[in-house]
């Protein structure tokens, strides 16, 4: 006979069988769950509870327009709580926090100080808020847990006052090094432009006359000067002809009074009658009129031809008269002395005399002025010359001169914006950190979770007690049913004995 276990397949369980086998064993799976749940609550109760309190603090903007004092800290709200953070956090002031609060006593006798300070630092979290409308960080969170409701309320508060205090100081103390560092920067760069003005002035005054801005001026004195050296070239000429008349008419009176000399000494050897001659008289008459006319009048005008004409005349009848004694004159002549002059042509010599030296005297005066003038022409020609040179040196050091002004100008206005954000900070009225929600008692701890823990709990239990009943119903070998009978026997089966407990309980 065949085995019936090799016989039959295995058979399939319902969705119905689930739910049978359940409610059959449901103890086995309802005091796994209830047990874990109540290890899962005392785990809960026996768990140090850690509390929350967290403060929101508004980033209130300067109450001065930025238009009329702008600030010189650009830094964003993250960057700055960032730089507070690490002032904050640091030891030292973590330090002061935990021996003011009497923070964390049972462990400050078992383990080191810095322990004590790192479990505190994680415990404080600083959250910026940011604001979606517009688009910038305009608040931020302090939040600190702790075993004790009411001190974690209080260190919350104090870190919460210490970020205020500690951006005060800080906008302030940025504000004061912004302010002092353009103070020297300023200080620096007006010295190397002094230096720069003293370095232009004295090239100016090296180079004075030189510059280009004076090359009109020099063209202009240039040009005066040709001008004054043509008419001094002029009245050089004029005067040296003037001495060159003055001198013929020197000479000749002398030829002209030697023989007069001549015809006296043999008419009349005192004189008298020849000096009485109207003739000669009027030649002396027309002889001063044609000094004086040369003075004033060219040789070419009409007055002057004509006085030359007279004379001429004149000389001719004098020249006719004396030459009946012609032989005479040269024997007579060498055994007189030299010929006087007539005591009224003296006057008349004298003032030639004079004239001609004059005109000397003013042809060697206007001689040094040419020299003078053509000296003064060749040191504006040089000038000239060296303008372009000076102008490209001076090109130079004006660049160097303007950009060191411009900087300085920049560096200037800069240090008044300087000073003035560091009077609106120390004034309070730039940017400010504002508590809009202090710290509050919190009410429930926040660690550990009780719905996590018994959650869990419950999860457990359940896998235990589905563990639990699936164990005892693949241990159990009875059969439930007629048809798990048959399937099993591969058997009819005849008969079925009742259960009378349990139709008692049905009836």
């Amino acid at each position: 006979m065949d085995n019936p276990e090799t016989n039959n397949p295995e058979k399939l369980l319902s969705i119905h069988d689930y739910l049978e086998i359940v409610f059959r064993r449901k103890w086995h799976i309802i005091f796994p769950l209830v047990f874990s749940v109540l290890i899962s609550f005392g785990v809960y109760k026996y768990l140090p509870k850690a509390y929350r309190a967290t403060t929101l603090i508004l980033v209130q903007a300067q109450s001065i327009p930025e238009n009329f004092v702008r600030s010189t800290i650009t830094d964003s709200v993250v960057n700055r709580l960032n730089t507070i953070s690490q002032e904050i956090l640091s030891r030292t002031r973590l330090e002061k926090v935990i021996q003011e609060f009497n923070l964390y006593a049972d462990l400050q006798n078992k383990v080191p100080m810095e322990v004590v300070i790192e479990k505190m630092r994680k415990g404080i979290e600083v959250k910026v808020q940011e604001e979606r409308n517009e688009r910038r960080q305009n608040s931020f969170t302090i939040s600190f847990e702790g075993g004790e409701p009411r001190t974690v309320m209080m260190v919350t508060n104090k870190l919460a006052s210490l970020f205020i205090d500690e951006n005060l100081k800080l906008r302030e103390l940025q504000a004061e090094e912004t302010s002092d560092f353009m103070s020297k920067e300023l200080l620096k760069t007006e010295d190397q432009l002094k230096r720069k003005e003293q370095d232009v002035r004295a090239f100016r005054e090296r180079n004075m006359g030189q510059l280009p801005q004076q090359i009109e001026a020099n063209l202009r004195i240039l040009e005066q000067l040709q001008q004054q050296l043509r008419m001094a070239s002029e009245k050089i000429r004029a005067a040296e002809d003037r001495s060159m008349i003055f001198q013929g008419q020197i000479e000749q009176m002398k030829r002209l009074e030697r023989r007069k000399d001549s015809v006296s000494s043999q008419e009349d050897p005192i004189g008298e009658r020849f000096s009485e001659d109207p003739l000669v008289n009027q030649w002396y008459l027309l002889q001063r009129e044609l000094a004086i006319a040369q003075t004033k009048l060219k040789e070419t005008h009409p007055d002057m031809i004509d006085l030359k004409k007279k004379i001429a005349a004149l000389e001719s009848q004098l020249e006719g008269r004396s030459n009946a004694h012609r032989e005479g004159e040269g024997t007579v002549a060498r055994n007189l002395p030299p010929p006087a002059l007539h005591p009224g042509n003296e006057r008349l010599y004298a003032q030639f005399k004079e004239q001609y030296s004059s005109s000397l005297l003013e042809a060697k005066r206007l001689k040094e002025e040419e020299k003078s003038l053509k000296e003064q022409m060749s040191l504006y020609q040089r000038r000239i010359e060296e303008t372009p040179k000076r102008e490209q040196e001076l090109v130079l050091l004006t660049r160097d001169y303007d950009q060191l002004k411009s900087s300085y100008q920049s560096l200037l206005d800069k240090k008044m914006q300087a000073q003035m954000a560091e009077n609106l900070e120390r004034r309070q009225k730039g940017m400010q950190f504002k508590i809009l929600d202090p710290a509050v008692l919190p009410e429930k701890p926040v660690k550990p979770d009780r719905n996590k823990i018994l959650l869990i709990g419950a999860f457990i239990g359940l896998v235990m007690g589905l563990g639990l009943t699936w164990f005892r119903e693949s241990s159990d070998q009875s059969f439930r049913t007629v048809a798990d009978l048959e399937d099993y026997l591969a058997i009819p089966v005849l008969a079925r004995v009742p259960n009378l407990k349990e139709e008692k309980k049905a009836a």
